[in-house]
């Protein structure tokens, strides 16, 4: 049937498929100031939030706006399945930026707060940790996200968090 659809419509691919190129989505003035959001959070090193209900555009708009930055001065990292628990999301971390996790968990928090900081500081390049359905974590995974950015006694953090979800992580 696609076939015949594609063949019809002289299609190259299917049109409206998941792995479009960001250049390739509808730019309208929502998405725009969505991007231009998140954009800002990770140009500033902020923590974001962005809610929106299954299907409004939240990673579309994700995606528009990881294609603006330079990859010469940004890393993103993103974890699409928060359910992989604090382990799992510094095990991203730490392989993101080119490391070899530890086993211990202590040891694997302070490895991946280690490897965001040398990002910057050693290679010049923000990281973006991007935790897509972020509605998902509890408040024990949202206190150990935000104890990531306590560094340097508070005074600088050196990257951005995105959280990524339904309505109800603004009521988390």
């Amino acid at each position: 049937m696609i076939d015949r659809v594609q063949g019809y419509f002289g299609f190259t691919r299917v049109p409206f498929g998941r792995n479009l190129a960001p250049s390739m989505l509808h730019q309208h003035h929502s998405h725009r100031k969505a991007a231009a959001r998140i954009a800002w959070c990770i140009n500033n090193r902020a923590i974001g939030v962005v809610t929106g209900e299954v299907g409004s555009g939240k990673t579309v708009a994700l995606k528009g706006a990881v294609a603006s930055l330079d990859p010469a001065r940004f890393t993103v990292i993103y974890q699409p399945n928060p359910e992989v628990g604090m382990r799992g999301l510094y095990d991203r971390i730490v392989t993101s930026l080119g490391g070899t996790p530890k086993f211990h968990l202590a040891a694997l928090a302070t490895q991946a707060s280690a490897a965001l900081a040398a990002e910057v500081d050693e290679r010049g390049r923000t990281p973006a940790v991007v935790i897509d359905e972020s509605h998902l974590l509890d408040h024990q995974e949202l206190d150990a996200i935000r104890m990531l950015t306590n560094y340097d006694m508070d005074s600088t953090t050196p990257f951005a968090v995105l959280l990524i979800g339904q309505p109800t992580l603004r009521n988390g």
